[in-house]
């Protein structure tokens, strides 16, 4: 099997309002053969069973509920289901993209999909933890310490979707065309990668490596809370537009 390179026509059909497409998104990933859904939960599992290898002890962490938000929301995000948002979804991606849909449109209504499935039900589960265990006024830090890691890991699962565009094939197809090294390449990197970039978006410290220490320390409550949504939104945007300027530059190529 070679690479395939599918580029979006000149075109364009007006799509559905965003919201319809958002549900629409919702709908098929509950739907056979929930590829992308199963590897979600699959990642869920693995991310418990970490923490009985791993636990989360010995970081010099007291705020553990951000800890424990963060681990969560970044392990089950460093999966090539969630990371590589187009390539289990090749066969609809490219009808969608050959009827004029633009790639920013596309990314754009997977990750208010995966925010939705994912993002949500964790910020809830560290609102509940917040409120449980520490007091409703941390409200304004834990939150924005676990929302920021889903915002960033997306904008990078956005320039690995479109670099890595990986379609489903069996292990044995893959390990039959093992010597396509055109195709076995991108498929063994886009599996790696995204637990390589783990490191890098998991706050392990108690501190956002994405953000300087030092202005973060300084900052009110609000001022820290402003500050690390706006840098967890500026990741995902950067991202976003060097996916979208990538597939203008070189087309889509699926492996």
């Amino acid at each position: 099997m070679t690479t395939s390179t599918l580029e979006r026509p000149a075109a364009a059909v007006a799509p559905l309002p965003l919201a319809n497409r958002v549900a629409g998104e919702i709908t098929w990933s509950f739907r056979p053969p929930r590829r992308w859904l199963e590897g979600v939960l699959t990642n869920v599992a693995l991310s418990v069973c970490w923490l009985v290898i791993s636990p989360l002890t010995g970081h010099g962490h007291r705020d553990w509920v951000v800890l424990v938000g963060t681990y969560f929301a970044t392990f089950v995000l460093a999966d090539v289901t969630t990371t590589n948002v187009l390539g289990l979804d090749a066969g609809r991606l490219g009808k969608r993209l050959r009827q004029g849909e633009g790639i920013g449109g596309i990314l754009l209504v997977k990750n208010l999909t995966l925010l939705v499935i994912v993002g949500i039900p964790t910020l809830l589960l560290t609102a509940a933890m917040t409120i449980t265990y520490e007091s409703p006024d941390r409200l304004a830090v834990t939150l924005p310490l676990v929302c920021l890691p889903i915002l960033a890991w997306m904008g990078v699962g956005n320039v690995v979707s479109v670099l890595l565009t990986v379609a489903p094939r069996s292990l044995k197809q893959r390990w039959a065309e093992r010597r396509q090294l055109r195709t076995t390449v991108p498929w063994l990197v886009h599996l790696a990668l995204p637990y390589a970039l783990y490191y890098l978006i998991r706050p392990l410290d108690g501190e956002p490596r994405l953000l300087p220490r030092e202005l973060m320390h300084q900052l009110s409550m609000g001022g820290h809370a402003l500050v690390t949504i706006g840098g967890g939104i500026a990741f995902w945007v950067t991202g976003t537009i060097a996916a979208v300027w990538i597939v203008r530059r070189r087309g889509l190529r699926f492996y």
